[in-house]
């Protein structure tokens, strides 16, 4: 019998302490991560959905690029476009797991779903899982942090439940920004209407002839 997954609840002091050790400014706490893309939205996308209190970010936007920065920066996690210039990502992840031995960064590749074949030759190479584009950025920073639980499963848990407090106070703050924006929107209506139905009697006035007063005598 399927048991329903539960997720680990911290308190707002664990959230709070989470948040301003993730927000520390030289990022240590922060996870590295690799973003190797080189489409210009899909990039937009990961950048918005992986919050930058729990995220240190870096992009490329070819295999060669991405090596580069790996080299330098020792990201903890990569995630890798399969159809990328000058270097596929089957390339870059085939050079990282078997040249540099590296067995211990968290890779997540990208694809289209016209892509599986190409998903199965990566999976022999050793990924912890793949994303299947286009996808919702506001759900990527989760499916990412699974497949980091792979690797180092109670940082990734910690990281995770911060990322739904973070996520559900992006909610609640959208929600208010459109409910702000509506009462706006109500209020210039009701001013609208207001000063039509003003215009409308002081035209009939005028078409009349007569006054206030005038009409008072009447």
């Amino acid at each position: 019998m399927a048991t329903e997954e539960k997720h680990p609840i911290l308190s707002k002091d664990e959230v709070n302490y989470l948040l301003e050790s993730q927000c520390s400014e030289n990022g240590t706490d922060k996870i590295r991560i690799l973003i190797v893309e080189d489409d210009l939205t899909t990039q937009l996308l990961y950048d918005k959905g992986l919050f930058n209190p729990i995220f240190d970010k870096k992009m490329a936007v070819s295999g060669k690029e991405a090596l580069l920065v790996y080299d330098e920066w020792h990201p903890d996690i990569i995630v890798l476009d399969i159809y990328l210039p000058e270097m596929t990502g089957y390339q870059a992840l085939k050079t990282i797991r078997t040249t540099f031995g590296d067995k211990k960064t968290t890779i997540v590749m990208a694809t289209s779903l016209s892509g599986s074949e190409d998903v199965l030759s990566c999976m022999k190479l050793g990924v912890e899982g793949y994303i299947i584009k286009p996808f919702q950025c506001m759900e990527i920073g989760a499916k990412i942090l699974s497949y980091y639980a792979k690797k180092e499963p109670e940082r990734a848990r910690k990281a995770a439940a911060l990322f739904r407090e973070i996520a559900k106070q992006s909610q609640v703050k959208l929600f208010l920004d459109k409910d702000k924006s509506k009462t706006k929107e109500d209020t210039a209506g009701v001013r609208d209407g207001a000063s039509e139905t003003e215009t409308g009697e002081a035209g009939g006035e005028k078409e009349t002839g007569e006054t206030p007063a005038e009409k008072l005598k009447d």
